[in-house]
C-alpha cells in the first residue's frame, strides 16, 4: 500500500505556520473546542482559508452547536450545503430563558431524570433544536445508543446521518457507520440539493463522490475509519490519504495512516530481558481480582508478578493468596503492608525490592484494569518503535463505556505570562476528552505524558529519577509528576495508541466538586504546579513539542517518498 505523492505539499503548509498555530494542530486535529481555537489562531494570523475549513470541521465534530453553526452560516468560503445545514441549526435552535431545572439535574447526574426531561422539552418543541443538543450530549457521555437513535430521529438527514455513522463506529458497528456517512456525503452533494432536509435522488447512491465530500470535508476520513474497521485496509488507505490531501493540517489522520501503511496497527514484539509486573492495591478486592484474570489470561512471555496489598482490610489478601496458590510463588509475589501507605511510596516501595531493581524491565498497572491478550507485546512494539523513550504508555478508555478515551497522546500548555504563587502554571490537552473515539486516537508517537494506569519503563531509567514523589500522597498526579521530570532530562513518553486498556473506573467519577477525591486531586495539582518553575514547565512542553513535530515530519516525508 502507498500513499502516491498525496503528502508532498502537507509539511510545507504547517511548516510555514505560525508557530503556536502549528503546535495546538500537532497536539490534536480532533474536538469542537480544540478545532474551533485552531480556527481563532488562523484567523489571527490572516490565513482565511484555513480558518474557514478548520471551523467548518469543529462544527462537523458538534454540529448541533448553534453558535458554531451560527458561524460556519456566515462563512462565505464554506460549501452551500453546509452553510444551509449550518443555517437551519442555527435558526431553529433557542434556549428557555430558566434552565434551573435542568442544572439541578445534571449537577446531580441524575441520568434517568435527564433523559425524561429533555423528552418531554423535545416533544413539547419538537422542532428547537437545542433540547436535540442537550440530550444527543447527554445520549454519547451514556453511551446510550437507543437515546442517540430518538434524538436523532426528528434531524434533517445530513445532519442525522452523520451523526448515526460518528454514533455506529462509537458503539463498533463499522458497517452501519460506512452506510451512514456515504448517505450523508449523497445528501451533501451540490447539485440536485433540495434543502436541508434532503436531496434529490437515492441516499447511497454515488454517495463517496467528490461534490459530497466538498459539501463536508472531513467525511472521506470518516469513511476511511469506517473502512478500517471493516477490515478494509485497502480501502481505509486510499480514502485516508485523499482525505489528509484535502484537508493536510489533520494530523492524527497523518498519524493513523502511516502505522496502517506500515503494519504498525498490529505490531507485537518480545521486551528483551527480565520483565517484572508491578501492582498495588488497597481494598479493592473485586476489582484486583478481575484485572487478575485478565493479566493471567494475557501473554505475559515469562514476566514475573508482583503485587503490594496497601493495607487492605476486605478479602483482598484471599483473593492474593488464592491466585498465588493457583500459580505459584515463583510467577506471584506478594507485600503485605500493615497500612496505606499511598501510591506514590507504593511505587517506590515496589521499586526497592531486589527482584525488581534487577530487572530490565518495569510495568506498573493499576489494580482495577481489564488487559487485552497482546498488551505487553504492543508495548513492546512501542519499545522497539522508539527506543530512547523514558516511558512507554496506552490509550485507556472507560471500560462500561468504552468509546470513551480516559487517557491518550497528553501534552502541556503552559499558562502564558508570569505565574505567581498559587496560579496554575500549564494546562494539559484535552482533545481526547472533547470527542469519542471512532478510530482516530490509534496511533504510535511521542508525547508530554501518558497515563500510570499501564506505563512501560526500563528499570534502571525508572531507578535513575529517583522515584515518585511522596507529596502527592495519598494519590494522584505523581505519575504525570515523573514525566514531565523524564521531560526535563531529555526523555520523552511515548503512546501506544493501539493498545486499548479497559479501566473500571469511570474518570472523574470520584474526582468531581463534592465527590470524594475531590479535595485531594485539587491540593496535588496545587503541589505540581508550585514544584517547578514556569521555564521549566515551558521547557517540558518544548521538549514534547518538538518530538511530536519531528515525528509528524518524518512521517510526511516518509510518506512522500511512498
Amino acid at each position: 500500500m502507498a500513499a502516491g505523492g498525496l503528502f508532498t505539499p502537507m509539511s510545507w503548509l504547517l511548516e510555514t505556520l505560525p508557530p503556536p498555530l502549528r503546535t495546538a494542530l500537532v497536539h490534536g486535529s480532533e474536538g469542537a473546542g480544540h478545532l474551533a481555537s485552531c480556527a481563532r489562531l488562523a484567523a489571527e494570523a490572516g490565513l482565511t482559508s484555513l480558518a474557514a475549513d478548520l471551523l467548518l470541521a469543529a462544527w462537523a465534530e458538534s454540529p448541533l452547536d448553534a453558535v458554531l453553526a451560527g458561524q460556519v452560516a456566515a462563512l462565505a468560503p464554506a460549501p452551500p450545503a453546509a452553510r444551509d445545514l449550518a443555517a437551519h441549526v442555527a435558526g431553529n435552535s433557542s434556549a428557555p430563558p430558566d434552565l434551573s431545572y435542568y442544572r439541578r439535574l445534571a449537577e446531580r447526574r441524575d441520568t434517568a431524570k435527564i433523559k425524561n426531561f429533555l423528552s418531554l422539552q423535545s416533544s413539547k418543541e419538537p422542532g428547537n433544536l437545542f433540547w436535540a443538543r442537550l440530550g444527543l450530549t447527554h445520549a454519547l457521555d451514556a453511551e446510550d445508543w437507543d437515546w442517540v437513535a430518538q434524538v436523532t430521529a426528528g434531524l434533517p438527514e445530513p445532519l442525522a446521518k452523520l451523526i448515526g455513522g460518528d454514533a455506529a463506529m462509537m458503539r463498533g458497528d463499522a458497517l452501519a457507520g460506512l452506510e451512514n456517512y456515504a448517505d450523508c456525503a449523497c445528501l451533501m452533494q451540490g447539485p440536485g440539493r433540495s434543502g436541508p432536509g434532503g436531496v434529490s435522488g437515492e441516499p447511497g447512491g454515488g454517495g463517496d463522490g467528490a461534490e459530497g465530500f466538498a459539501g463536508l470535508p472531513g467525511l472521506e476520513i470518516r469513511l476511511g475509519l469506517a473502512n478500517l474497521g471493516l477490515g478494509d485496509e485497502e480501502g481505509a488507505l486510499n480514502r485516508l490519504a485523499a482525505g489528509l490531501a484535502r484537508q493536510p493540517w489533520r494530523v492524527q489522520t497523518l498519524l493513523v495512516l502511516h502505522d496502517l501503511a506500515r503494519g504498525r496497527r498490529v505490531l507485537s514484539g518480545r521486551l528483551p530481558g527480565r520483565v517484572e509486573i508491578l501492582l498495588y492495591t488497597c481494598n479493592k478486592a473485586h476489582d484486583i481480582e478481575r484485572t487478575l484474570q485478565s493479566l493471567f489470561e494475557s501473554d505475559l512471555g515469562g514476566a514475573g508478578l508482583t503485587v503490594l496489598d496497601n493495607g487492605s482490610t476486605d478479602a483482598t489478601g484471599e483473593v492474593l493468596a488464592a491466585w498465588t496458590g493457583r500459580f505459584g510463588p515463583d510467577r506471584l509475589r506478594t507485600v503485605s503492608l500493615p497500612v496505606n501507605v499511598g501510591a506514590p511510596a507504593a511505587r517506590n516501595w515496589l521499586m526497592s525490592l531486589k527482584h525488581v531493581r534487577s530487572s530490565d524491565w518495569a510495568a506498573f498497572l493499576d489494580d482495577d484494569v481489564n488487559l487485552p491478550g497482546d498488551w505487553l507485546g504492543r508495548l513492546g512494539a512501542a519499545t522497539a518503535l522508539y527506543p530512547e523513550a523514558g516511558v512507554w504508555g496506552a490509550r485507556v478508555v472507560d471500560f462500561a463505556r468504552p468509546a470513551h478515551v480516559q487517557s491518550a497522546d497528553v501534552f502541556l500548555d503552559p499558562s502564558p505570562g508570569e505565574a505567581g504563587e498559587g496560579m496554575r502554571r500549564f494546562e494539559l490537552s484535552s482533545v481526547h476528552h472533547q470527542t469519542l473515539d471512532r478510530g482516530q486516537f490509534a496511533y504510535l508517537r511521542p508525547c508530554a505524558t501518558v497515563t500510570g494506569c499501564c506505563h512501560l519503563f526500563r528499570t534502571s531509567g525508572l531507578l535513575s529519577q529517583g522515584g515518585f514523589d511522596l507529596r502527592y500522597s495519598p494519590s494522584q498526579y505523581d505519575d504525570l509528576d515523573h514525566d514531565i521530570r523524564l521531560l526535563l532530562a531529555g526523555q520523552t513518553p511515548v503512546y501506544q495508541g493501539h493498545l486499548a486498556v479497559r479501566h473500571f473506573k469511570s474518570t472523574g467519577s470520584q474526582g468531581a466538586a463534592g465527590q470524594s477525591q475531590y479535595s485531594v486531586g485539587w491540593a496535588n495539582q496545587y503541589k505540581l504546579h508550585q514544584k517547578f518553575d514556569p521555564a521549566s514547565f515551558a521547557q517540558a512542553a518544548q521538549e514534547a513539542d518538538a518530538a511530536a513535530w519531528d515525528d509528524a515530519l518524518a512521517k510526511w516525508r516518509a510518506s512522500a517518498a511512498d
